[in-house]
């Protein structure tokens, strides 16, 4: 079935909605078996053709894959978070932003995050954190990190919707922002190891005027840096 003028979707997509509602509903167990080829053509009453288009379409969205093979047939994958970072980038060139967007954003979600983790955090949350701010400190640029001091704060607090909106901050801020000069990369790491040791001390007032006075100094940096020469490089720090 094609789309029609009346907007109905083609019924591959109907069956590749059902199957990821399914998956959902189970609970998202990576690695299980969704059925056969046979077993859902024959559970969705349709032809071999689209039930092949519809694993394609789950495959693309990495909800499912098809598993050659005795035994084998359409299993459960786990989803890519670098997919979601680069169609967010994506479209946000598309649409149009600011790097200031980002930063004005980030101070928000980020304050959230350091409020809830000085309140909940433990001595196994600690010694990561502390991991992971040195390994910042060994890393020749820590923004090509996958995993930063402000991303596993977000995880650690334990909201997965807070994680992954602070992930496509950094990642807008990473492929947009600046290159910051080796002074600014210090200036950023001392930060962090302020907001760190806030954190741990329980100091949520402190832990969030560390966050606003780095997003804000960035901010700063990029609406001065604009009206400048473009091949003079800028620093700008507080």
């Amino acid at each position: 079935m094609t789309t029609t003028g009346n907007g109905v979707r083609p019924r591959a997509s109907d069956v590749a909605r059902q199957i990821e509602d399914e998956i959902v509903a189970a609970g998202w167990r990576v690695g299980d078996a969704v059925g056969s080829e046979t077993e859902l053509m024959k559970r969705f009453d349709v032809g071999r053709s689209l039930i092949r288009e519809a694993c394609r379409i789950l495959e693309s969205r990495h909800v499912a894959k098809p598993r050659r093979g005795p035994g084998g047939g359409l299993v459960v994958t786990a989803p890519d978070r670098s997919g979601v970072l680069d169609h967010a980038s994506l479209y946000l060139e598309y649409a149009g932003f600011a790097p200031d967007d980002v930063y004005a954003v980030m101070e928000v979600l980020e304050v959230s995050a350091v409020e809830t983790l000085t309140a909940t955090i433990d001595s196994a949350g600690i010694d990561r954190l502390r991991q992971v701010l040195a390994e910042e400190a060994a890393a020749d640029d820590f923004r090509e990190r996958a995993v930063t001091v402000h991303t596993e704060i977000a995880r650690l607090a334990g909201n997965s919707v807070l994680e992954l909106f602070i992930h496509v901050g950094n990642n807008l801020a990473r492929l947009h922002g600046l290159t910051p000069t080796d002074k600014e990369r210090r200036w950023m790491h001392q930060r962090n190891t302020e907001l760190v040791e806030s954190i741990i001390a329980g100091d949520a007032l402190a832990a969030s005027r560390t966050v606003r006075r780095r997003l804000r100094a960035m901010t700063r940096r990029e609406a001065l840096s604009a009206t400048r020469n473009p091949t003079r490089k800028a620093e700008i720090l507080p």
